[in-house]
């Protein structure tokens, strides 16, 4: 009956060893079927007299241990199925409520390991912290402005002409502006762009140089004007926001780009000045600076000012670009300088004019490690003392310093006070008296 099972690719003998191998292969297959037909058989009698709660308790037994890698592993409370208001029993008066045997199995508890750790720190985290970001922006953005520095080029005698370009923010409804004093700096002309897109001519308060702060005033009322928060406050980690028109003013004003509170006091120097910044990695791009770094409860705590632009060089001499590597001045720093511009009109801050470099090691242009003069301002009093790009730096005043000695030393004069700079130029060793001067005055 069985026997044409199993096809043959080609014809044997009919011996009796052919025979008993036939046989052999088809009690195999015929052995094979029974199982399978006995398998399904099964498993549709317990599916039909269980109506499917083993397969259920079965599923709910695996899905207790499925636990997310981020946290401590814990038993996942959606798992917990409650059954649907159809299936509950019935309670009548009389007919008793139904108890709950003492062998019930319980919940297993959360495993928290044992830690010093803020507890929130070990719960998953809440994506909804996300959501009040477009209500941050939408409620800040109307007080972000873009700056328009208008200058006529060296030696041309026609109308200033767009320089350069960067952001701020308003500080009071009547119309004083925030921003950095690199963007205004040699302005003859300079213009706010609101978010209305009306373009309003602006005055300059005051500046400060050192600190790389600046105010404007416009005649305009009834501006969103920008809360100010602590920077004291501020924490590692905690989410931050940067508005600002970066690369066009026009172009691409209002940008928002979003990150976290890298660092909090960095002391950097920039073109020979020392402060304190706040690191950030939301995208800071030209036109950015002078621009607000805002908190999640929509508050300044910071002025966008600098990035990095290049983490080194490579083997190849070519520069190694970096990224996320913004800065910001910490908004209470901010407060207390632009304070004093809007009540004196200025700042006075000691200085002769001069930008200083360290070299560690010796280069193709310098044979002796030391401070060396980077920049001498022109007008400035170092220049009108003899003071030459190039010269080393060897004391001030009989004392050896090193470059933020020689920072800090110079901004603890007064405007007027005499200092002896010793230089070393070509081999020969100058001493120069040099006049304190006012930086920002010598920066005009």
């Amino acid at each position: 009956m069985f026997r044409k099972i199993i096809p043959y690719p080609c014809d044997y003998k009919n011996t009796a060893s052919v025979r008993r191998a036939r046989r052999g292969g088809n009690i195999l297959v015929i052995i094979l079927c029974v199982i399978i037909a006995l398998l399904l058989g099964a498993g549709a009698f317990f599916a039909l007299t269980n109506d499917g709660q083993a397969w259920k308790a079965l599923s709910d037994y695996a899905g207790q241990y499925v636990v997310n890698p981020c946290v401590p592993a814990q038993r996942d409370p959606s798992v917990e199925k409650q059954p649907a208001v159809s299936e509950q029993p019935q309670v009548s008066a009389e007919t008793p409520a139904p108890v709950e045997p003492e062998t019930a199995a319980t919940p297993m508890p959360a495993i928290v390991p044992e830690t010093d750790i803020d507890p929130y720190l070990a719960q998953p985290f809440d994506f909804k912290e996300f959501d009040g970001i477009p209500d941050v922006v939408e409620a800040v953005q109307p007080g972000v402005i873009g700056v328009l520095n208008y200058q006529r080029p060296k030696g041309s005698a026609g109308e200033p002409k767009l320089a350069g370009s960067g952001s701020g923010f308003v500080y009071t409804e009547n119309g004083y502006i925030i921003t950095n004093h690199h963007v205004v700096e040699g302005a003859e002309k300079l213009y706010v762009s609101l978010t209305n897109g009306k373009l309003v001519e602006a005055q300059l308060v005051g500046g400060d140089i050192q600190t790389d702060v600046a105010v404007l005033h416009i005649d305009e009322t009834g501006l969103t004007a920008l809360p100010i928060g602590d920077s004291s406050k501020a924490r590692v980690g905690e989410f931050v926001l940067a508005i600002g028109d970066p690369i066009s003013a026009d172009e691409l004003s209002g940008s928002v780009t979003f990150g976290i509170v890298s660092a909090l006091s960095r002391e950097i120097n920039i073109e020979g000045f020392v402060n304190e910044y706040m690191q950030t990695d939301a995208a800071v791009n030209p036109g950015n600076s002078g621009g607000p770094l805002i908190n999640m409860r929509g508050e300044v705590i910071g002025v966008t000012s600098a990035k990095y632009t290049s983490a080194g060089i490579d083997e190849m001499g070519q520069a190694i670009s970096s990224e996320g590597i913004g800065f910001a001045l910490p908004i209470n720093n901010v407060m207390k300088i632009a304070e004093s511009l809007i009540q004196n009109g200025s700042t006075v801050r000691p200085g002769i004019g001069i930008t200083i470099v360290t070299y560690l090691e010796p280069t193709a242009l310098i044979k002796t490690p030391g401070v060396y003069i980077y920049s001498v301002s022109e007008g400035g009093p170092a220049e009108a003392a003899g003071v030459m790009k190039g010269d080393r730096l060897i004391s001030l005043d009989d004392k050896e310093m090193t470059q933020d000695e020689f920072v800090l030393a110079i901004r603890a004069k007064q405007v007027g006070d005499v200092v002896t700079l010793k230089v070393e130029r070509n081999g020969e060793t100058l001493e120069l008296r040099v006049t304190v001067g006012d930086m920002n005055q010598i920066h005009k």
